[in-house]
């Protein structure tokens, strides 16, 4: 069995030769595929990242989002808790970088309690079939959905797919989308 850190890196190198064009269009497909659950359709509010190379592209869901009416929620993380929360993205209220670089709501945006999240777009590295993921590895997420009860979505390419054995902390998405 190989180790989580072992699996990440492996997926990550996989990951990042895929071309960046078809990158891109392949991420496009997995949000076509999202577009069509009842799960999105009926969902008020979105958590989900503002994802970077080679993530799954999300500008493409949150343009939907948005143009469906939907509020767009994305994550703060906060150090050295390791906790985070999910807040509305607005006009007003700049995004920051954060300790990772990653683009995050000030503190000062409106945050939105778990209850209130009605699906949640869960990144991930590495997925297994029992919908079981390995993520990047600062443990936000497997915090976070401890207690969630909205519906968790992933989207994965097959490059990210490897068997491995789950922990006992960690939980399952609700839905996996692949291509």
């Amino acid at each position: 069995m190989e180790d989580k850190r072992l699996i990440r890196e492996k997926i990550l190198r996989n990951l990042n030769n895929i071309d960046k064009i078809e990158h891109r269009e392949r991420s496009i497909k997995l949000a076509e595929k999202l577009f069509l659950l009842p799960e999105w359709k009926n969902a008020n509010s979105i958590g989900i990242t503002l994802a970077r190379h080679p993530e799954i592209e999300t500008e493409t869901i949150i343009l939907q989002a948005k143009k469906e009416g939907k509020t767009v929620l994305i994550p703060k993380t906060y150090y050295p808790s390791r906790k985070m929360e999910f807040k509305k993205m607005d006009s007003v209220h700049p995004l920051i970088k954060s300790k990772f670089g990653i683009l995050e709501p000030n503190e000062l945006t409106e945050t939105v309690p778990k209850e209130k999240i009605d699906l949640l777009l869960v990144p991930g590295v590495a997925f297994n079939k029992s919908h079981f993921r390995i993520g990047f590895g600062g443990g936000f997420y497997d915090r976070f959905l401890v207690g969630f009860k909205g519906t968790t979505v992933s989207l994965c390419l097959y490059e990210q797919q490897i068997e491995f054995t789950q922990e006992s902390h960690d939980l399952p998405v609700s839905i996996l989308i692949e291509g």
